[in-house]
Parts: C-alpha cells; structure tokens; sequence
C-alpha cells in the first residue's frame, strides 16, 4: 500500500494555514521571538532585507518581519519587579498613558529586524517619579513598537491592510499585548481558536492531501471561530518618534 506525502511547510507558513489568515488580514505571533506576517498573491521585494518575502503553503507568498525580542523581554522585567505575568499585566494597563513615560528599545540580546546582532536594550525617560506600572507598561510596548514597525515596513512595501488583525502564540493569552497591539494599530485585535495554529495548519495541509482538495480550500472551510476581541482604547502613538529615535542610536555598530 502506498504513502501518501504531503509537502510541509515552516512554522510561519503553517500558522498562517492554521488561523485561516486570508490577504488583507495581518498576524502578530508572540513567543519568545515575534513575527509580523501577511498573506498576498504577489511577491513583496525589500531591497534592504527588512522584509522576507517567502512563499506560502497554497501558491502564494507570506511576506513577514521577524524580532528576536519578544515575550522574553516581558518574562525579563516581570523577573525584575518581581511579579508573575497577571500582575506585570495588571501594572502594564494601569499605568498612564503619558507622553513622557519612559520607552524601551527592547534588544535585550541583539536585533535581527532591524539587523543589529551588538545591540542591547535601551531604557529612556526615567525620573524619580518612575513607577512600577511604566516600567512594566515600557516591557510590553517595546516588543510591541519592534512589532508595529515590521508591521509599517510590510506596509512601506505595498501591504494593504483591510481585514483582521490576529494575535497568535502565548504572548497572546496577555490581555495588555492584546490592547497594546489594538491601540498603536487603531485596530481591533483579535485572537481565534487556534491554540497550537502551526499544528493545525499541518493538519489543515494534511487534509487536504488525503481528500484531493486544494489547501486553500481545507483553511477556507476550517478557518477557526474568533475567541476573543479588543477594541483599540489608547491612542499610544505620541511615543513613536522617541521609540525611534532611541531604537536607532545603535544602528552605527556602537556600544551602550
């Protein structure tokens, strides 16, 4: 009796599969590195290697930007305060959304999106009236900012986003990932039932192989329900310029 081998696919790819991410939509996944990614019909080029623009799993391409630094810097501060991830959450969303609050370039070991491997994190705008509550709100949109500006980058390169913004990984069980993600997008920022969404999209690709039907067609039928949603409540981009701008004092190789 015969085997039947299906083709495969990276991790990425097969997530993409697995939340059923169609064009127009964008996908935040959050483990211990991040990844921005989309799905289109035509190639992405980024001449300054920003962008990956690999293929998909169904003829297409999944032109993504991935950060080295993601809920392990999370993991590190809440390390630092001394708290468990519910309270680092709890201090992050009551922290006030002031302007001059203090902002982290989140390379705690190196960068690869911007690429800069000799980085190291940056911690701006601190004063003695620094509290507990922004340093934990500056963990959370340090990862976030990195994200955002793959996201802007996927944008730069003819990107149109009009669908849904889903958040996919352990980060994503992180009701202040979740806002933070809403509010610097202006979107809503949803999750779906997809808890192992690599897994599923193996399944999904799987499936497709045994019952002769295209790929695109198994994601389209078993696109999982939506779990949760959230609604953008901030609008946290008057940091944006100072993320930046402390993001780029290492862009020269220099230390810190």
């Amino acid at each position: 009796m015969g085997a039947l081998v299906g083709a495969g696919g990276g991790d990425q790819h097969l997530a993409a599969q697995g939340i059923g991410l169609a064009e127009g939509d964008i996908a935040y996944s959050l483990g211990t590195s991040g990844v921005v990614f989309a799905s289109t019909t035509a190639p992405v080029v980024d001449p300054s290697g920003g962008v990956d623009g690999v293929a998909n799993t169904t003829g297409g391409y999944l032109p993504l930007v991935c950060t080295l630094n993601s809920t392990k810097v999370t993991d590190t501060v809440a390390q630092l305060l001394g708290v468990d991830h519910a309270e680092l959450t709890r201090l992050a969303l009551t922290a006030p959304v002031d302007p001059t609050r203090p902002v982290l370039a989140a390379y705690l070991d190196g960068e690869r999106s911007p690429r800069r491997p000799w980085a190291s994190g940056m911690l701006a705008g601190l004063t003695t009236a620094t509290s507990r509550e922004q340093l934990a709100l500056a963990a959370f949109e340090g990862v976030v900012l990195g994200l955002v500006r793959g996201e802007r980058l996927l944008q730069e390169r003819g990107i149109r986003i009009t669908g849904r913004t889903i958040l996919i990984g352990g980060g994503a069980r992180s009701e202040a990932y979740r806002q933070l993600i809403a509010d610097f997008t202006g979107r809503t920022a949803h999750t779906v039932d997809a808890p192992e969404a690599t897994a599923r999209g193996a399944a999904i690709q799987a499936a497709a192989v045994v019952r002769d039907e295209s790929v695109t067609a198994v994601t389209e039928r078993w696109r999982p329900a939506i779990t949760s949603t959230i609604e953008p409540r901030s609008d946290r981009n008057d940091i944006w310029q100072r993320y930046l701008r402390l993001a780029d004092l290492q862009a020269d190789g220099g230390y810190f």
